[in-house]
């Protein structure tokens, strides 16, 4: 058994696992004309990398996040941030924007794998009752990127070199590389096989649901997500740094949902799933109106922010429970369905924004939200009915 040291450096490196997931995947939108320049191409063609690591991580989580439920978790956890350290280190010193996407392709092939681990791991070694408030605190990761990873990368860029940015993350991977191989289980899991095909887990009641809600929430997400900084711009005639403090509000509110966390699991996780799914509906509803004002909209994507870490939270703790030996499996589905949501949720409300506006934007939020909370609510009732 651990020791309580080890135990809590085991803790650090998943909620470090992920920051550099989260760091990654909104570190190119703010630097992206300076990356273009040093590689003398357009910034579409940079963009093109955000794509290859967004499909590798897809494909990754659908094909390779079995191996969670197969092996220990110390090679799958330190082999996983072994590799994303490739990736990272492989950006920094890439010379064309070929060469960036195949290691962010490498990084995101890393992720699908490394992000179900970490969920996997922090539901599994949650105390007794505490699984609401673990694995938010391992969610944590996702602020802390938000908040100081994006803002600090943007600042290397601007000051110093883009490359350093990924340097810096190469080398956080690395330290947490050494502390999962020194910490992780190296005892397989007790169960294996049949048990763990994506088939079986499927056909296991809920999970569908499960998955459908995760895949419209994550879709309700980044689709205003990426919409979001223009609405401000456009309707309030501000600057790209002003504008990105909505998302430090944001991710003020998602750390401050993990403070909350514990609150939760004294209620039952299950029980008050469908409230905070209404509650970010409503949320995204009130968009369209709050986006006229400047405070109004960080007031909004801070409560945003609330709501969504418990969107996030409960739909994996949930989704793992349905059936925990095959979690890894299970949590990965989640994955791959989160990055196809990355891909079809800014095309869907990038076509409603110029099509109707953002009106139709929140407007559509709110419709899917509601979907999630008619099957969530659906199958509450279901497993009390058992």
């Amino acid at each position: 058994m651990p020791s309580p040291l080890l135990l809590r450096l085991r803790l650090a490196a998943l909620v470090v696992g992920v920051f550099l997931v989260g760091a990654n995947s909104f570190i190119l939108g703010p630097i992206l004309a300076d990356v273009a320049a040093t590689l003398k191409t357009e910034p579409v063609a940079v963009a093109r990398a955000i794509s290859a690591f967004g499909a590798a991580a897809a494909f990754s989580a659908f094909f390779l996040s079995g191996l969670i439920d197969r092996y220990a978790m110390r090679p799958v956890l330190a082999g996983s941030a072994f590799l994303l350290m490739g990736g990272f280190a492989g950006s920094a010193l890439s010379h064309s924007w070929q060469t960036l996407s195949v290691f962010q392709a490498l990084a995101g092939i890393a992720t699908g794998v490394l992000l179900p681990a970490i969920y996997s791991e922090a539901v599994r070694s949650a105390p007794e009752g505490q699984g609401t408030r673990v694995f938010g605190l391992v969610l944590s990761g996702w602020s802390i990127a938000l908040i100081v990873g994006v803002p600090l990368s943007a600042l290397l860029s601007d000051v110093l070199d883009w490359r350093l940015a990924y340097g810096v993350l190469a080398l956080l991977a690395g330290l947490a590389c050494m502390v999962f191989a020194a910490t992780a289980d190296r005892q397989p899991p007790a169960q294996s096989g049949e048990s763990h095909s994506r088939r079986a887990v499927i056909r296991v009641r809920g999970v569908i649901s499960m998955l459908a809600t995760g895949f419209l929430f994550m879709t309700v997400f980044y689709g205003t997500y990426a919409l979001l900084g223009l609405r401000m711009r456009d309707m309030l005639g501000i600057s790209a740094s002003a504008a990105s403090l909505a998302v430090m509000a944001y991710g003020v509110g998602f750390g401050l949902g993990g403070a909350l966390a514990r609150h939760v699991d004294r209620i039952g996780p299950a029980k008050v799933f469908p409230l905070f799914l209404a509650g970010s509906g409503l949320v995204y509803l009130s968009l369209a109106l709050a986006t006229r004002s400047f405070w109004l909209s960080l007031l909004a994507t801070f409560l945003l922010g609330i709501f969504n870490h418990f969107g996030l939270n409960l739909t994996v703790l949930l989704l793992a429970l349905r059936k925990p030996e095959a979690r890894g499996t299970l949590i990965g589905l989640n994955t791959t369905a989160t990055y196809i949501a990355v891909f079809v949720g800014p095309l869907l409300m990038g076509a409603l924004y110029a099509g109707i506006g953002f009106g139709a934007v929140s407007l559509s939020a709110f419709a899917l939200l509601a979907v999630c909370v008619a099957l969530m609510w659906r199958l509450s009732k279901a497993d009390a009915a058992q």
